[in-house]
């Protein structure tokens, strides 16, 4: 088993731990002490490493050696530090309700969006530093897997996103499977509310036809870097056309079952589209600082009001769809 994939495997059991205490924690005194007490020592922790990451650049600096990467490291020590000073500030309101003096609203100290708004605080953090990463590495192709996604790569990358959805909403703890579909927002669609998913489909594509030619236009050199990173992971070259059917449908399900699951399912309705597009619009690193992430924002901002209409099914059949299509018709079509 690599070291990428354990990290992945613990982070998410972690996660989910936390996700399954904190849905325990509204019925619970003793699991919601547990939970304000594990997410204020993390943020402690967190804030701590990032403290001694700096006070040991500062050391090297001050001895006149220049350690390759130190930018980066130094604004990932500085993002520690502020995210777990930051953390420690979301402990306060759940704090003060333990302690019998409850915040004016009580949306700061329940227990699920206490630890939503810490999880993508963290999430939002850890982005910020890769897209530093990105811009500060010579060669950025180097960032990520060579190669042709596989089966395998998209489980690890999409599994993790299902399970924290389904413990968030308290899976097994406070909702049974039916109940948790419905808090996820899956559920049947109409004749015409799929017409409303294709036609967004179709709009959503013709409009990142539109975005692609600005980005070439305005950031050419990040658009080269973005486009080889990007032709690394979805090129279809040797490929049959029933293979490339079968590469589309599992980049557009797997990835449209995941992603939707979590930020359209679960964490829209507790932070609303506009947050919950951000943090998705943040996600996707391989784009850099580029154009595209105001688009894939937009985008993100489309897909939760198909969320709010009509359901999160609606939204994974865009999302699946408009990812196939990008596969597809490429291929097929030179698009």
């Amino acid at each position: 088993m690599s070291a990428t994939l354990v990290m992945v495997v613990v982070a998410t059991l972690l996660v989910c731990v936390l996700a399954l205490l904190a849905q325990r924690a509204r019925k619970s005194r003793s699991a919601e002490i547990t939970l304000v007490v594990s997410v204020s020592f993390l943020s402690f922790l967190v804030a701590a490493v990032g403290l001694v990451s700096g006070l040991g650049l500062l050391a090297t600096a001050a001895s006149g050696e220049a350690p390759i990467g130190r930018g980066p490291l130094a604004a990932a020590g500085v993002g520690l530090l502020a995210v777990g000073v930051a953390g420690i500030a979301l402990c306060v309101p759940p704090l003060r309700k333990l302690a019998g003096r409850p915040p004016r609203r009580a949306f700061w100290a329940d227990p699920p969006v206490f630890l939503a708004l810490w999880l993508s605080l963290v999430v939002l953090a850890n982005n910020a530093v890769s897209f530093l990463i990105f811009v500060r590495t010579p060669e950025v192709g180097e960032l990520f897997p060579t190669g042709r996604l596989t089966p395998g790569a998209v489980l690890m990358s999409q599994l993790p996103f299902l399970a924290v959805a389904l413990a968030g909403v308290g899976l097994g703890v406070s909702r049974n499977f039916r109940d948790t579909l419905s808090r996820l927002g899956y559920g049947g669609i109409s004749p015409r509310q799929l017409g409303v998913v294709v036609l967004f489909v179709i709009s959503a594509f013709v409009l990142s036809l539109s975005a692609d030619a600005l980005f070439r236009l305005l950031q050419p050199e990040l658009y080269r870097q973005v486009g080889e990173i990007s032709d690394q992971l979805f090129n279809t070259r040797g490929l049959t056309p029933v293979s490339v059917l079968l590469f589309g449908l599992l980049v557009g399900v797997g990835a449209g079952l995941g992603e939707e699951t979590l930020f359209r399912g679960a964490v829209q309705p507790v932070l609303g589209i506009v947050p919950t597009s951000v943090l998705f619009a943040s996600m996707h690193v391989q784009y850099g600082p580029s154009l595209l992430l105001g688009y894939v924002f937009l985008l993100s901002v489309g897909l939760g009001l198909l969320r709010k209409r009509i359901n999160t099914t609606a939204s994974f059949l865009a999302h699946a769809g408009y990812n196939t299509l990008g596969i597809i018709l490429p291929y097929f079509f030179g698009v």
